[in-house]
Protein backbone atom coordinates (compact mmCIF):
# COMPACT_ATOMS: atom_id res chain seq x y z
CA UNK A 1 0.00 0.00 0.00
CA UNK A 2 2.85 2.47 0.89
CA UNK A 3 4.81 1.60 -2.74
CA UNK A 4 0.72 1.90 -3.89
CA UNK A 5 0.52 5.47 -2.77
CA UNK A 6 3.76 6.85 -3.97
CA UNK A 7 2.91 5.43 -7.68
CA UNK A 8 0.00 7.10 -7.31
CA UNK A 9 1.31 9.75 -5.89
CA UNK A 10 3.83 10.59 -9.25
CA UNK A 11 0.91 10.09 -11.62
CA UNK A 12 -0.77 12.56 -10.21
CA UNK A 13 1.74 14.78 -9.92
CA UNK A 14 2.07 14.09 -13.56
CA UNK A 15 -1.18 15.38 -13.92
CA UNK A 16 -3.10 12.18 -14.45
CA UNK A 17 -6.12 10.78 -12.04
CA UNK A 18 -8.11 8.44 -10.42
CA UNK A 19 -10.13 6.43 -13.54
CA UNK A 20 -13.32 4.98 -12.07
CA UNK A 21 -13.38 2.19 -14.36
CA UNK A 22 -10.68 0.28 -15.97
CA UNK A 23 -12.29 0.99 -19.84
CA UNK A 24 -11.93 4.71 -18.75
CA UNK A 25 -7.73 4.37 -17.77
CA UNK A 26 -4.95 5.38 -20.14
CA UNK A 27 -2.70 3.48 -17.87
CA UNK A 28 -3.05 0.35 -15.61
CA UNK A 29 -0.94 -0.50 -13.02
CA UNK A 30 -0.26 -3.76 -11.24
CA UNK A 31 1.36 -3.48 -8.00
CA UNK A 32 2.36 -7.37 -7.21
CA UNK A 33 2.31 -8.98 -4.60
CA UNK A 34 4.77 -12.26 -4.22
CA UNK A 35 4.63 -13.30 -0.76
CA UNK A 36 2.54 -16.48 -1.88
CA UNK A 37 2.59 -18.35 -4.97
CA UNK A 38 -1.02 -17.33 -4.52
CA UNK A 39 0.03 -13.59 -5.20
CA UNK A 40 2.06 -14.26 -8.17
CA UNK A 41 -0.76 -16.13 -9.86
CA UNK A 42 -3.59 -13.36 -9.03
CA UNK A 43 -0.98 -11.20 -11.02
CA UNK A 44 -0.82 -13.34 -13.87
CA UNK A 45 -4.56 -14.03 -13.60
CA UNK A 46 -5.42 -9.91 -14.53
CA UNK A 47 -4.08 -11.59 -18.02
CA UNK A 48 -7.89 -12.82 -18.97
CA UNK A 49 -9.01 -9.23 -17.46
CA UNK A 50 -7.22 -7.79 -19.75
CA UNK A 51 -8.23 -9.83 -22.72
CA UNK A 52 -12.03 -9.51 -22.16
CA UNK A 53 -11.40 -5.03 -21.99
CA UNK A 54 -9.57 -5.79 -25.54
CA UNK A 55 -12.62 -8.14 -27.01
CA UNK A 56 -15.45 -5.87 -25.48
CA UNK A 57 -14.26 -2.08 -26.09
CA UNK A 58 -11.52 -2.64 -28.78
CA UNK A 59 -8.60 -0.81 -26.65
CA UNK A 60 -6.85 -1.18 -23.67
CA UNK A 61 -4.34 0.77 -21.56
CA UNK A 62 -0.73 1.09 -20.99
CA UNK A 63 -0.42 -2.15 -18.52
CA UNK A 64 2.49 -1.40 -16.20
CA UNK A 65 3.42 -4.63 -13.96
CA UNK A 66 5.36 -3.25 -10.76
CA UNK A 67 5.96 -4.91 -7.63
CA UNK A 68 7.73 -8.14 -5.85
CA UNK A 69 6.36 -10.54 -8.90
CA UNK A 70 9.22 -7.80 -10.86
CA UNK A 71 11.53 -7.60 -8.41
CA UNK A 72 11.56 -10.88 -8.48
CA UNK A 73 13.20 -11.07 -12.00
CA UNK A 74 15.32 -8.52 -12.46
CA UNK A 75 18.41 -7.16 -9.98
CA UNK A 76 21.49 -9.52 -8.91
CA UNK A 77 18.79 -11.43 -6.44
CA UNK A 78 16.52 -12.41 -9.44
CA UNK A 79 14.61 -15.53 -8.69
CA UNK A 80 13.95 -16.12 -12.74
CA UNK A 81 14.70 -14.20 -15.83
CA UNK A 82 12.49 -11.79 -16.95
CA UNK A 83 12.38 -13.78 -20.22
CA UNK A 84 9.97 -16.14 -17.63
CA UNK A 85 7.96 -13.19 -16.59
CA UNK A 86 7.82 -12.09 -19.65
CA UNK A 87 5.88 -15.62 -21.22
CA UNK A 88 3.70 -14.99 -17.93
CA UNK A 89 2.46 -11.90 -18.79
CA UNK A 90 2.30 -11.26 -22.35
CA UNK A 91 -0.37 -8.32 -21.51
CA UNK A 92 2.09 -6.16 -19.62
CA UNK A 93 3.97 -2.90 -21.89
CA UNK A 94 6.26 -2.30 -18.95
CA UNK A 95 8.08 -3.45 -15.94
CA UNK A 96 9.30 -1.61 -12.82
CA UNK A 97 10.65 -2.91 -10.04
CA UNK A 98 10.52 -1.99 -6.28
CA UNK A 99 13.73 0.18 -6.19
CA UNK A 100 12.08 1.77 -9.56
CA UNK A 101 9.58 3.73 -8.28
CA UNK A 102 11.23 6.99 -8.30
CA UNK A 103 12.44 6.40 -12.02
CA UNK A 104 8.39 5.97 -13.36
CA UNK A 105 8.49 9.48 -15.08
CA UNK A 106 11.38 8.75 -17.52
CA UNK A 107 10.45 4.83 -17.90
CA UNK A 108 7.03 5.80 -18.57
CA UNK A 109 7.65 8.99 -20.91
CA UNK A 110 8.80 6.84 -24.13
CA UNK A 111 5.29 4.93 -24.05
CA UNK A 112 3.35 8.15 -23.70
CA UNK A 113 4.94 9.58 -26.43
CA UNK A 114 4.04 6.17 -28.45
CA UNK A 115 0.56 6.87 -27.18
CA UNK A 116 0.09 10.46 -27.73
CA UNK A 117 -0.43 11.10 -24.52
CA UNK A 118 1.13 14.54 -23.04
CA UNK A 119 2.49 14.99 -19.33
CA UNK A 120 4.75 17.73 -20.34
CA UNK A 121 2.53 20.19 -17.91
CA UNK A 122 2.65 17.53 -14.99
CA UNK A 123 6.47 17.05 -15.47
CA UNK A 124 6.77 20.80 -14.57
CA UNK A 125 5.16 19.82 -11.27
CA UNK A 126 7.76 17.08 -10.25
CA UNK A 127 9.80 18.56 -7.55
CA UNK A 128 13.92 17.96 -8.52
CA UNK A 129 14.19 15.05 -5.82
CA UNK A 130 11.19 12.67 -6.03
CA UNK A 131 11.42 12.20 -2.21
CA UNK A 132 9.52 15.45 -2.23
CA UNK A 133 6.59 14.09 -3.68
CA UNK A 134 3.49 15.31 -2.01
CA UNK A 135 2.24 11.91 -1.09
CA UNK A 136 -1.23 10.82 -1.23
CA UNK A 137 -3.11 10.00 2.28
CA UNK A 138 -5.51 7.29 4.01
CA UNK A 139 -7.65 10.04 6.04
CA UNK A 140 -5.58 10.61 9.08
CA UNK A 141 -3.43 7.53 8.46
CA UNK A 142 -0.18 6.98 6.48
CA UNK A 143 2.42 4.74 5.64
CA UNK A 144 6.09 5.56 5.85
CA UNK A 145 8.53 3.44 3.99
CA UNK A 146 11.84 3.75 6.33
CA UNK A 147 13.53 1.00 4.78
CA UNK A 148 13.52 -1.53 1.62
CA UNK A 149 14.72 -4.73 1.13
CA UNK A 150 16.29 -7.62 3.45
CA UNK A 151 19.67 -8.96 3.77
CA UNK A 152 17.98 -12.23 6.46
CA UNK A 153 17.48 -15.21 3.64
CA UNK A 154 15.04 -16.95 5.61
CA UNK A 155 15.34 -20.43 3.28
CA UNK A 156 11.64 -19.99 1.87
CA UNK A 157 11.57 -16.44 1.77
CA UNK A 158 11.39 -14.64 -1.36
CA UNK A 159 11.35 -11.32 0.24
CA UNK A 160 15.56 -10.68 -0.42
CA UNK A 161 14.96 -11.74 -3.85
CA UNK A 162 12.12 -9.49 -4.83
CA UNK A 163 12.77 -6.67 -3.18
CA UNK A 164 16.53 -6.33 -2.96
CA UNK A 165 19.17 -5.27 -0.52
CA UNK A 166 18.36 -4.11 2.95
CA UNK A 167 18.59 0.06 2.22
CA UNK A 168 17.67 2.28 5.55
CA UNK A 169 15.89 5.75 4.34
CA UNK A 170 17.99 8.27 6.38
CA UNK A 171 16.09 9.59 9.63
CA UNK A 172 16.06 13.18 7.89
CA UNK A 173 14.27 11.91 5.05
CA UNK A 174 12.11 10.23 7.08
CA UNK A 175 11.05 12.90 9.55
CA UNK A 176 10.48 15.46 6.40
CA UNK A 177 8.06 12.74 5.21
CA UNK A 178 6.38 12.82 8.07
CA UNK A 179 6.07 16.51 8.64
CA UNK A 180 4.30 16.85 4.97
CA UNK A 181 2.27 13.95 6.13
CA UNK A 182 0.92 15.78 10.01
CA UNK A 183 0.52 19.25 7.72
CA UNK A 184 -2.39 17.02 5.41
CA UNK A 185 -4.00 15.92 8.87
CA UNK A 186 -1.83 12.59 9.32
CA UNK A 187 -2.05 11.62 13.26
CA UNK A 188 -0.97 8.00 12.77
CA UNK A 189 1.74 6.57 11.39
CA UNK A 190 2.80 3.19 10.36
CA UNK A 191 6.49 2.32 9.66
CA UNK A 192 7.40 -0.47 6.90
CA UNK A 193 9.94 -2.23 6.42
CA UNK A 194 10.98 -5.88 5.39
CA UNK A 195 12.86 -5.57 8.95
CA UNK A 196 12.32 -2.93 10.61
CA UNK A 197 14.56 -3.54 13.88
CA UNK A 198 17.83 -3.26 11.91
CA UNK A 199 16.99 0.23 10.24
CA UNK A 200 20.08 2.10 10.20
CA UNK A 201 22.61 -0.50 10.97
CA UNK A 202 25.63 -1.81 8.88
CA UNK A 203 25.40 -5.45 8.07
CA UNK A 204 28.11 -5.62 10.21
CA UNK A 205 26.01 -4.24 13.19
CA UNK A 206 23.36 -6.13 12.17
CA UNK A 207 24.99 -9.96 12.93
CA UNK A 208 25.72 -8.58 15.90
CA UNK A 209 22.07 -8.18 17.24
CA UNK A 210 20.68 -10.90 19.37
CA UNK A 211 17.22 -11.27 20.83
CA UNK A 212 17.01 -9.60 24.23
CA UNK A 213 20.12 -8.25 24.56
CA UNK A 214 21.27 -4.81 25.82
CA UNK A 215 22.64 -3.08 22.75
CA UNK A 216 20.68 0.10 21.41
CA UNK A 217 19.10 0.12 18.17
CA UNK A 218 18.89 3.09 16.03
CA UNK A 219 15.33 2.13 15.35
CA UNK A 220 14.28 2.60 18.86
CA UNK A 221 15.83 6.41 18.53
CA UNK A 222 13.85 6.82 15.57
CA UNK A 223 10.61 5.53 16.99
CA UNK A 224 11.07 8.54 19.94
CA UNK A 225 11.51 11.13 17.48
CA UNK A 226 8.54 10.49 16.51
CA UNK A 227 7.08 9.93 19.56
CA UNK A 228 8.00 13.59 20.26
CA UNK A 229 6.15 15.24 17.48
CA UNK A 230 2.84 16.26 18.92
CA UNK A 231 0.45 16.24 16.35
CA UNK A 232 1.24 11.80 16.07
CA UNK A 233 -1.24 10.22 18.22
CA UNK A 234 -0.27 6.37 16.90
CA UNK A 235 2.94 4.57 16.02
CA UNK A 236 2.75 1.36 14.22
CA UNK A 237 5.73 -0.80 12.59
CA UNK A 238 5.75 -3.81 10.37
CA UNK A 239 7.64 -6.04 10.38
CA UNK A 240 9.79 -6.99 13.42
CA UNK A 241 11.88 -10.15 13.83
CA UNK A 242 12.17 -11.85 16.67
CA UNK A 243 16.16 -12.49 16.63
CA UNK A 244 17.06 -8.78 16.79
CA UNK A 245 14.29 -7.47 18.82
CA UNK A 246 16.65 -5.95 22.07
CA UNK A 247 15.68 -4.90 25.16
CA UNK A 248 15.78 -1.29 24.24
CA UNK A 249 13.17 -1.83 21.48
CA UNK A 250 10.77 -3.36 24.26
CA UNK A 251 11.35 -0.62 26.11
CA UNK A 252 9.99 1.31 23.52
CA UNK A 253 6.79 -0.27 24.10
CA UNK A 254 6.26 2.18 27.52
CA UNK A 255 5.75 4.90 25.17
CA UNK A 256 1.64 5.93 24.88
CA UNK A 257 1.62 6.83 21.64
CA UNK A 258 3.36 3.18 20.44
CA UNK A 259 0.37 0.74 18.69
CA UNK A 260 -0.72 -1.95 21.43
CA UNK A 261 -0.31 -4.31 18.12
CA UNK A 262 2.86 -5.69 17.34
CA UNK A 263 3.33 -7.98 14.20
CA UNK A 264 6.55 -10.56 14.94
CA UNK A 265 6.62 -13.55 12.67
CA UNK A 266 7.36 -17.14 14.75
CA UNK A 267 7.01 -19.31 11.52
CA UNK A 268 7.51 -22.55 13.58
CA UNK A 269 7.71 -23.69 17.32
CA UNK A 270 10.22 -26.02 16.70
CA UNK A 271 13.73 -25.29 16.67
CA UNK A 272 15.23 -27.95 14.31
CA UNK A 273 12.65 -26.54 11.90
CA UNK A 274 13.74 -23.11 12.88
CA UNK A 275 17.35 -23.58 12.34
CA UNK A 276 16.38 -25.33 8.73
CA UNK A 277 14.62 -21.93 8.11
CA UNK A 278 17.43 -20.27 8.78
CA UNK A 279 15.68 -18.10 11.73
CA UNK A 280 17.96 -17.14 13.83
CA UNK A 281 15.99 -17.87 16.76
CA UNK A 282 14.49 -20.25 19.06
CA UNK A 283 11.06 -21.12 20.57
CA UNK A 284 12.44 -20.61 24.20
CA UNK A 285 13.82 -17.02 23.01
CA UNK A 286 10.84 -15.96 21.63
CA UNK A 287 8.47 -17.09 24.54
CA UNK A 288 11.18 -15.32 26.72
CA UNK A 289 11.06 -12.01 23.97
CA UNK A 290 6.66 -12.14 24.29
CA UNK A 291 7.17 -12.10 28.18
CA UNK A 292 9.71 -9.19 28.46
CA UNK A 293 7.29 -7.06 26.17
CA UNK A 294 4.10 -8.13 28.22
CA UNK A 295 5.98 -7.00 31.19
CA UNK A 296 6.60 -3.49 29.63
CA UNK A 297 2.86 -3.55 28.68
CA UNK A 298 0.55 -6.63 29.59
CA UNK A 299 -1.97 -6.10 27.27
CA UNK A 300 -0.18 -6.20 24.25
CA UNK A 301 -1.31 -8.00 21.81
CA UNK A 302 0.71 -10.30 19.20
CA UNK A 303 -0.18 -11.10 16.00
CA UNK A 304 2.27 -13.83 14.22
CA UNK A 305 2.94 -15.65 10.81
CA UNK A 306 3.38 -19.70 10.67
CA UNK A 307 4.19 -22.25 8.12
CA UNK A 308 3.03 -25.57 8.65
CA UNK A 309 4.45 -28.78 6.79
CA UNK A 310 8.07 -27.36 6.32
CA UNK A 311 10.58 -29.77 4.50
CA UNK A 312 11.06 -32.65 6.80
CA UNK A 313 9.19 -31.39 9.36
CA UNK A 314 7.82 -33.80 11.37
CA UNK A 315 4.23 -34.53 13.49
CA UNK A 316 5.58 -34.35 16.47
CA UNK A 317 7.91 -31.23 15.43
CA UNK A 318 4.75 -29.44 14.31
CA UNK A 319 3.21 -30.23 17.81
CA UNK A 320 5.92 -27.64 19.27
CA UNK A 321 4.25 -25.01 17.29
CA UNK A 322 0.74 -26.28 18.98
CA UNK A 323 2.48 -25.67 21.99
CA UNK A 324 3.54 -22.37 21.15
CA UNK A 325 -0.13 -21.15 20.20
CA UNK A 326 -1.11 -22.91 23.97
CA UNK A 327 1.69 -20.66 26.10
CA UNK A 328 1.29 -17.64 23.60
CA UNK A 329 -2.27 -15.85 23.24
CA UNK A 330 -2.03 -15.01 19.96
CA UNK A 331 -4.33 -12.14 19.13
CA UNK A 332 -4.01 -12.67 15.17
CA UNK A 333 -2.47 -15.64 13.02
CA UNK A 334 -1.60 -15.93 9.75
CA UNK A 335 -1.12 -19.83 9.07
CA UNK A 336 0.15 -21.21 5.94
CA UNK A 337 1.00 -24.47 4.00
CA UNK A 338 4.49 -24.79 2.86
CA UNK A 339 5.10 -24.27 -0.50
CA UNK A 340 8.46 -24.38 -2.34
CA UNK A 341 9.16 -20.92 -4.67
CA UNK A 342 11.62 -20.98 -7.05
CA UNK A 343 14.56 -19.59 -7.21
CA UNK A 344 14.82 -20.09 -2.75
CA UNK A 345 17.18 -21.68 -1.18
CA UNK A 346 14.46 -24.12 0.70
CA UNK A 347 13.72 -24.77 -3.41
CA UNK A 348 17.08 -25.53 -4.39
CA UNK A 349 18.59 -27.56 -1.07
CA UNK A 350 15.46 -29.43 0.40
CA UNK A 351 12.16 -31.43 -0.59
CA UNK A 352 8.95 -30.49 -0.30
CA UNK A 353 8.32 -34.12 1.28
CA UNK A 354 5.50 -33.52 3.70
CA UNK A 355 2.22 -34.94 1.77
CA UNK A 356 -0.27 -32.01 1.16
CA UNK A 357 -3.28 -34.49 2.67
CA UNK A 358 -1.02 -34.02 6.06
CA UNK A 359 -0.40 -29.94 5.29
CA UNK A 360 -3.85 -29.77 4.86
CA UNK A 361 -4.25 -31.78 8.16
CA UNK A 362 -1.64 -29.38 10.28
CA UNK A 363 -3.68 -26.56 8.72
CA UNK A 364 -6.73 -27.00 9.96
CA UNK A 365 -5.67 -28.26 13.48
CA UNK A 366 -3.42 -25.25 13.96
CA UNK A 367 -6.68 -22.88 13.02
CA UNK A 368 -8.64 -24.96 15.51
CA UNK A 369 -6.40 -24.48 18.15
CA UNK A 370 -6.27 -20.68 17.50
CA UNK A 371 -9.86 -20.32 16.88
CA UNK A 372 -9.90 -22.13 20.47
CA UNK A 373 -8.29 -20.32 22.20
CA UNK A 374 -10.56 -17.11 21.45
CA UNK A 375 -13.44 -18.55 22.60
Amino acid sequence: MADSNKIASILEALGFEEAKKLKEADIFIVNSCSVRQKSDDKAYGLGKVIKKLKEDTGRVPICIMAGCVVGSAVGVRKRYELDYLVKKTSWVDLYISPSQINELPNILMPFLVEKEISIQSGIKKLPSNIEDIDLKTNGDSAYVNISYGCDNFCTFCVVPYARGKEISRTKEEILKEIAKLVKKGVKNVTLCGQNVNSWGLTPQEKSKIRIGGEQKLPFADLLRSIHDIPEIEKIEFISSNPFDFTQNLIDIFKLPKISNYLHIAVQSGNNDILKSMNRNHTHEEFIDLINRLKIVRPNLEIGTDIIVGFPNETREQFMDTVLLFQQIDFAVAFISMYSPRKGTISFKTLDDNVPIIEKKWRHSYLNKVWRDSKK
